[in-house]
C-alpha cells in the first residue's frame, strides 16, 4: 500500500475523493460541487472546527471531523467532538481511520480540550477501544424534521 499522509482537509480535497470517502457513511458524492465548496468555505472559516483527511497517491481515501466546544464547566475548558469517521470502502480494515482520529485527538489535545468524545454504533466499540476511547454514556439523539 502506498504512503498515507494525514492533514487537514484542502479546497481540492472535496472534489477528490472527500465526498466519495463520505459515501461509506452516508450518500456524499452528489451533493453539487457548487454546493460542496460552499460548505467547505463555512467550515474552514470556523476556528473551532476542522476536517482531517487521509491521502493516498493525492486522493482522500480518509476523513474525520472534529468539532471544539467551549465551555463555562471545567473552569472554561473545551470538549472535542469527533464526527463523520468515513473510510473509502475499498480501504477499510487498513489502519487508516485509526491514523485519521489519532490526528484528531493530538488537534483536540493541542486546542486544550480535557475531554474528546464520540457516538458510534455497538458494532464500533472494539475499534474505539483500540485507540483508548472507553464507554462512558449512552447517545440520546433528537431527529429535527424540515418542513419541506
Amino acid at each position: 500500500m502506498a504512503e498515507i499522509k494525514i492533514r487537514k482537509l484542502q479546497k481540492k480535497d472535496v472534489a477528490n475523493g472527500y465526498l466519495h470517502t463520505l459515501d461509506s457513511l452516508r450518500k456524499a458524492s452528489d451533493l453539487s460541487q457548487r454546493k460542496a465548496q460552499s460548505i467547505f468555505d463555512k467550515i474552514s472559516s470556523n476556528p473551532n472546527e476542522a476536517i482531517y483527511v487521509a491521502v493516498m497517491d493525492s486522493k482522500v481515501v480518509g476523513a474525520a471531523s472534529i468539532i471544539i466546544e467551549q465551555k463555562f464547566i471545567h473552569g472554561g475548558g473545551k470538549a472535542g467532538h469527533i464526527e463523520d469517521v468515513a473510510v473509502a470502502k475499498e480501504f477499510q480494515g487498513k489502519g487508516i481511520g485509526q491514523k485519521v482520529v489519532r490526528a484528531l485527538l493530538e488537534h483536540a489535545q493541542k486546542q486544550g480540550c480535557y475531554k474528546t468524545i464520540l457516538d458510534c454504533s455497538d458494532d464500533l466499540i472494539p475499534f474505539y477501544e483500540k485507540l483508548g476511547f472507553k464507554k462512558y454514556s449512552n447517545a440520546m439523539r433528537f431527529d429535527h424534521r424540515s418542513k419541506t
